[in-house]
């Protein structure tokens, strides 16, 4: 086929007007197959998981350390301590073993002398829906924030800031007590870079312009800034201040031990984070709202966005409503409000608001 010259613009208009088309087409076909993929509930299926110590593998302590581990997964995936206090918890907790997805027995490896223990895994389906029946708040995975922890500990004339290289006491009894509440921390590296822009005098004196901007490399989603402070007597105290969303709570812990002394300030945590975040499910479709995502600009991009909302506890179902250039018109049923999902989305990695003035409309974080 013979192409004039003058034609040699019309013709390369032409193929790239098919070649958007056939773009086009490919995501439009494969956010149509997304968008047939079932809601999934939150990840991390550790938060169903729970180890209790046992004398023995005795049936009748089997039994009793299965309620005791179900009582530590239901504050974590409530966030509620007080609960367990609740005849709602109790019919539940008369059923743990009726929930119990698998179990083992094992030694404790750095305990002396060894110590038995047994590790419970959860049905974390069954569980969610027992608390759903129960018109219990659920905390999920999604919508755990990364806490970035800057800690300064004087213990009898040793002052130091908590490294993530760290293998302290305080370092293990601050990741033990997260652990066991599901808090998702992470440490500084105290490299050169930390070491040039915070000092031990700025977390102890509460310095945190200095430290939030310090906080920045590691992009988290809270900052929990505390103090450790071990008296004469032995006796622990702490400050804590943490940092969520542009809002700060303050809180102080005293007790004998520094096992109890964290504890209390991570259970705060915790309960400060839950109760922003959990959702009660009533197992009713809630509101049916539009929520457009702007700068989806690949594949990647449109699964990781389908997925993260698929993922939120305020989410009931989704579906893909349209898709125009690089935005992407979702239709969700949720089990809250929309500004109690905005709240979610505002904390978390994946989105932001694209406007102030406008609820609903986000763009892919970069």
């Amino acid at each position: 086929m013979l192409i004039h010259l003058g034609q040699e613009g019309q013709v390369r208009r032409c193929m790239q007007g098919i070649r958007q088309r056939m773009i086009r087409l490919m995501l439009t076909t494969a956010v149509l197959w997304l968008a047939l993929l079932p809601v999934s509930g939150a990840s991390g299926q550790d938060l169903f998981e729970a180890e209790v110590p046992v004398t023995s593998q005795q049936p009748d302590e089997r039994k009793a350390a299965m309620r005791q581990a179900l009582s530590d997964v239901l504050v974590r995936v409530t966030g509620q301590r007080e609960l367990l206090h609740s005849e709602r918890a109790r019919l539940l907790l008369d059923d743990a073993t009726h929930h119990v997805q698998q179990y083992r027995y094992f030694t404790e490896p750095e305990s002396t002398p060894p110590r038995l223990m047994l590790r419970v895994r959860f049905d974390g389906e069954g569980v969610r829906r027992a608390l759903r029946e129960h018109g219990i708040a659920y905390w999920g995975g999604a919508e755990r924030p990364d806490t970035l922890v800057w800690l300064a500990v004087e213990e009898r004339g040793r002052r130091y800031i908590v490294s993530a290289q760290d293998e302290t006491v305080a370092q293990k009894q601050v990741r033990q007590a997260a652990k066991q509440r599901g808090i998702p921390l992470l440490f500084p590296l105290m490299d050169l870079q930390d070491q040039t822009q915070v000092r031990f005098s700025d977390v102890w004196g509460g310095f945190f312009d200095r430290v939030l901007e310090a906080s920045d490399r590691y992009n988290p989603q809270a900052v929990l800034i505390g103090r450790l402070n071990r008296s004469s007597t032995g006796s622990w105290t702490a400050r804590w201040n943490l940092r969520l969303a542009g809002n700060t709570t303050a809180w102080s812990d005293t007790d004998k031990q520094l096992a109890g002394v964290v504890q209390a300030g991570i259970d705060n945590v915790a309960d400060n984070l839950a109760s922003r975040l959990a959702v009660t499910d009533s197992g009713t479709v809630g509101n049916r709202v539009n929520v457009t995502v702007e700068d989806i600009n690949t594949l990647a991009a449109y699964a990781r966005v389908t997925d993260y909302l698929a993922s939120l506890t305020a989410v009931r179902q989704l579906q893909v409503e349209q898709v125009a250039g690089t935005s992407v018109v979702y239709v969700l049923q949720l089990n809250g409000t929309l500004q109690g999902l905005t709240q979610t989305i505002t904390i978390g990695t994946v989105l932001e608001p694209a406007t102030v003035d406008t609820p609903g409309i986000y763009r892919v974080r970069q």
